[in-house]
């Protein structure tokens, strides 16, 4: 009984262990804005429905490097999706619109990113574009839509958008440069 203690006492003084270990290095002290939104719509992801995220005004002028996040289902049904990023930056600026190419399984059909918690992957894209505001504008978005033929799109739940500062190696940007990623 004393050793069923003991190895309890172990186990969960290593679980916590664990969880801190995942939340220091979940905190990214180079970001200066990370929102998901979900995906509305019963039937999936409607090519109709952007996505927009409205930038802060505390988001200074300047270059940043981008991230794209997804969250899906293992009931998506492609290898890869395309999506349509446009960025605005009130009336002065024309809007910039950049298409992705993401691959989100392997050529074996494997998920290339973060298992599956609560039925859910999660891949992240780190573009290669800097993102360039040129004004502290307080009007600028990013709009998001897929391009794939399928309409609605079933299995993607969120959609993300992370900004932070250049320079910084990320784990996810590590993966992709050792050829873990088939981007």
């Amino acid at each position: 009984m004393y050793r069923l203690k003991e190895s309890f006492i172990y186990y969960i003084k290593a679980g916590l262990a664990l969880c801190v270990l995942f939340l220091l290095n979940a905190c990214h002290t180079d970001t200066r804005y990370h929102v998901y939104q979900a995906v509305s719509g019963e039937e999936g992801w409607d090519k109709s429905d952007s996505l927009a995220f409205h930038l802060p005004v505390e988001l200074s002028s300047g270059e940043y490097r981008m991230e794209i996040g997804l969250r899906h289902t293992g009931e998506y049904p492609y290898r890869d999706i395309w999506l349509s990023v446009t960025q605005s930056e009130g009336d002065s600026i024309p809007p910039r619109t950049d298409t992705l190419h993401i691959y989100l399984t392997d050529e074996k059909g494997h998920w290339v990113q973060s298992g599956a918690m609560g039925g859910l992957y999660q891949h992240v894209y780190v573009s290669d574009k800097p993102v360039i505001f040129s004004t502290d504008s307080i009007d600028r978005i990013f709009r998001i839509t897929h391009l794939m033929r399928q309409n609605p799109l079933p299995g993607i739940s969120d959609v993300g958008v992370r900004l932070f500062l250049p320079g910084r190696v990320d784990a996810e940007e590590d993966e992709q440069q050792d050829g873990k990623s088939p981007q």
